[in-house]
Parts: structure tokens; C-alpha cells; sequence
């Protein structure tokens, strides 16, 4: 049977710089957590995918370009992210304190040390930590809902996306949704924008029509133009 689809939680950027400037960095565990979060949410990537990052999966150039991350996300599907200049630094800075200057390339980017190896986290105690942050968060900023999933940060993102003007396909992309349906009912938007979602998705799909038309001979027929094979 269909179940009704969960309202999505909506998360201000004003809440999630609450969330952010609610962490201790003056804690080993809230450098860690900041640079997590900080990753999290830039990229709009699943906990599993943050989770599985090894740092060879991820790209930073001291001039700060061509900065990215390689994910493996559902069905075994790659795709690159890129990263903006403050998530770099925050990142540069969590590797040198937890991975030295010369950081193994197999290593799990965040990790757990247990018995003197380096373990893949788990995705409650990381669920947890979160909670944690947005609950005091909730008592900086009344908009951070105090009682949120690791997931809400990707559909954050991907919501202040949209606020930015990025284009519906490309954020489609960057989350690594097969059809456009779930980009567009995944992130919290009002009527105006998802027209305004709508008419880019549009835009999209009358250029790479202009261009098939370019190809089109003047002799060309019906058939041809629909792409189906007539007989002699």
C-alpha cells in the first residue's frame, strides 16, 4: 500500500548557522564534528556516503580550485561534488590535526580508533552528535527544529540551492537522483519556486530541443523526425 510522504523538514540557513556555532571546537570530538557537518551539509551527501569517504575520495589544490570529493552513492553510481572555499579549510585543517601531514590514502576520512585502528563510524552515534548540536542550537535560534535526522542537512542544502538560483537539473545531479520527480518533491520549496524550478527544467529541455531541430534536414519526414525507421 502507498504511505502518505512525510512532510519535509524545513531548516532555515539562519538554523543552520545556530547548529554550526553550536559545536565546541575547543573539543577533539567537536573539531571532528564540525568538519563532518561542515561536509555534510555543503555537499548535500548521504551519512553512509560521508561515512565511507577515504581520503583518496577527496581533491584539495592549494589554490583552491578544481576542490571536490568522489562519492559512491545508491547502485554503485560515482559522482564528483565540488567544494567551496570555507568547507576546504575547515577540511585542510581537520586532516592535518587527524591524519598528519602525510595522510594514507586508504584511510577513512573520519573515523573511530579502536585498538589502534582507524574504524568506520556509525551512522547512530553520528545521528546522535547531531542531536545533541540541534538541540542547543533550538535555544540560539527558534527555527532549528530540535529534533532532526542527518538526512534533513541534505535536503537543506538542497533547498537553500534552490534559494540561490542554482538550476533544478544540476542539484538533481549533485544528489544523484535518477528522476527529476524526487529532486523536485525532496526539497522544501514555496509554489513560486518550484515554478520557477519548473520553467529552468524547461529552459533545459527546449535548448537541447533546438538543438535536434538544428539537425533537421528540409526533406527530412514525420517519421524520420520521430525517430523511427521507414521502409524503402
Amino acid at each position: 500500500m502507498k504511505t502518505v510522504r512525510k512532510n519535509i523538514v524545513e531548516i532555515t540557513k539562519k538554523a543552520m548557522k545556530a547548529l554550526f556555532s553550536s559545536i565546541d571546537q575547543t573539543m577533539v570530538t567537536g573539531k571532528r564534528d564540525l568538519a563532518l557537518f561542515t561536509l555534510m551539509y555543503s555537499t548535500a551527501t548521504r551519512i553512509n556516503e560521508i561515512l565511507s569517504l577515504r581520503i583518496r575520495d577527496i581533491q584539495l589544490h592549494e589554490k583552491n580550485i578544481h576542490n571536490c570529493i568522489y562519492v559512491m552513492g545508491k547502485g554503485s553510481k560515482r559522482r564528483t561534488i565540488p567544494l567551496m572555499k570555507d568547507c576546504v579549510n575547515i577540511i585542510k585543517s581537520y586532516i592535518r590535526q587527524f591524519h598528519g601531514d602525510k595522510p594514507t590514502e586508504n584511510d577513512l576520512l573520519f573515523f573511530s580508533s579502536h585498538n589502534g585502528n582507524k574504524v568506520k563510524l556509525t551512522q547512530e552515534a553520528i545521528s546522535k552528535r547531531l542531536k545533541i548540536y540541534a538541540r542547543k542550537a533550538n535555544g540560539i535560534c527558534a527555527e532549528m527544529p530540535p529534533d532532526i535526522h542527518c538526512h534533513n542537512l541534505r535536503a537543506a542544502r538542497a533547498t537553500h540551492w534552490l534559494e540561490e538560483g542554482l538550476n533544478i537539473v544540476m542539484i538533481q545531479k549533485l544528489l544523484g537522483h535518477e528522476n527529476i520527480a524526487t529532486t523536485m518533491n525532496y526539497v522544501a520549496v514555496s509554489n513560486a519556486q518550484k515554478s520557477e524550478a519548473l520553467a529552468s527544467l524547461e529552459d533545459n529541455v527546449s535548448k537541447s530541443a533546438a538543438k535536434k531541430w538544428k539537425k533537421v534536414k528540409k526533406s527530412s519526414s514525420l517519421a524520420e523526425l520521430l525517430g523511427l525507421k521507414t521502409g524503402k
